[in-house]
């Protein structure tokens, strides 16, 4: 594991406390992971099929329902729309 001190301010400050603001993830370091997949999956750094299949073989393990997700994305909305 890596451990990393950074620093952020002005855009890329507000960027991280938005997503998590929303929900999009539950930590600052956690918007970072998601922002560092993201750009390895854009530029082809890593295979987007590869990591779609090594998600979908962790995911079997967690059991979250329709319900569920349906209630995070309104929730996320809800919070957009308020700001």
């Amino acid at each position: 594991m890596t451990t990393v001190t950074v620093d952020f301010k002005g855009t890329q400050e507000k960027i991280l406390k938005e997503m998590v603001d929303l929900g999009i993830v539950k930590t600052k370091a956690e918007a970072l992971r998601l922002a560092l997949m993201n750009f390895a999956l854009t530029t082809g750094i890593l295979s987007r099929e590869k990591t779609l299949k090594e998600i979908h073989e962790r995911s079997k393990s967690m059991h979250v329902s329709e319900a569920d997700i349906q209630r995070m994305v309104e929730s996320a909305k809800e919070k957009s729309i308020h700001r």
